[in-house]
């Protein structure tokens, strides 16, 4: 077993930074301890975070960083990924996956009752084999030309998300299931 060597918070920003810096350009990584939380917190500011929810942020920031300097550096840490102009407060007011549980049999009755599913399916096919985006943004498309509300559409996300479906694909493969099997319940 190699032995965990101590990293300074400078040390960790920087291998942060060297991880992310070319899948999130112009990124801002802070690292130091927090007062508020009495431990240590990563701060990520980046204008690519504008827009998504709290877990895709968390999602897209972690999967690029390596799972054994995660483990030793980044796992007991408080995350925060932040738009530049977003307050912390702000930040953690927003709602998450978790906050759709009571409304999961609405959301999944919304989506068949727009035909969002075969909407998906519609517009994914369309795209070249490895030119889909690796996150929601066609469900999001679709979802608007659904004339979902804003709030509606974002529900839909947290619950695509609960099922553990960051990407347009996965949304078929793992959400259309759970979904069309209510109809049949």
């Amino acid at each position: 077993m190699a032995k965990r060597t101590r990293k300074t918070y400078k040390q960790i920003a920087a291998d942060l930074l060297g991880f992310l810096a070319q899948s999130c350009p112009a990124i801002d990584v802070t690292v130091g301890r927090s007062e508020r939380w009495g431990r240590t917190c990563l701060t990520f500011r980046w204008e690519g975070f504008r827009g998504l929810l709290l877990e895709e942020r968390f999602r897209r920031i972690a999967r690029l960083i390596p799972q054994d300097y995660f483990e030793s550096h980044c796992r007991d840490a408080v995350w925060l990924e932040l738009a530049p102009d977003e307050t912390i407060d702000n930040f953690l007011a927003q709602p998450r996956s978790e906050d759709v549980d009571s409304r999961l049999p609405a959301i999944w009755k919304m989506l068949r009752d727009c035909s969002f599913f075969a909407a998906l399916e519609d517009e994914l096919v369309r795209i070249p084999p490895g030119a889909c985006p690796d996150d929601l943004s066609v469900s999001r498309r679709v979802l608007a030309a659904k004339s979902l509300t804003a709030d509606e559409a974002r529900d839909a996300c947290l619950a695509f998300i609960r099922k553990e479906a960051y990407n347009d694909w996965e949304v078929l493969q793992k959400v259309r299931p759970i979904a069309e099997s209510r109809r049949r319940q």
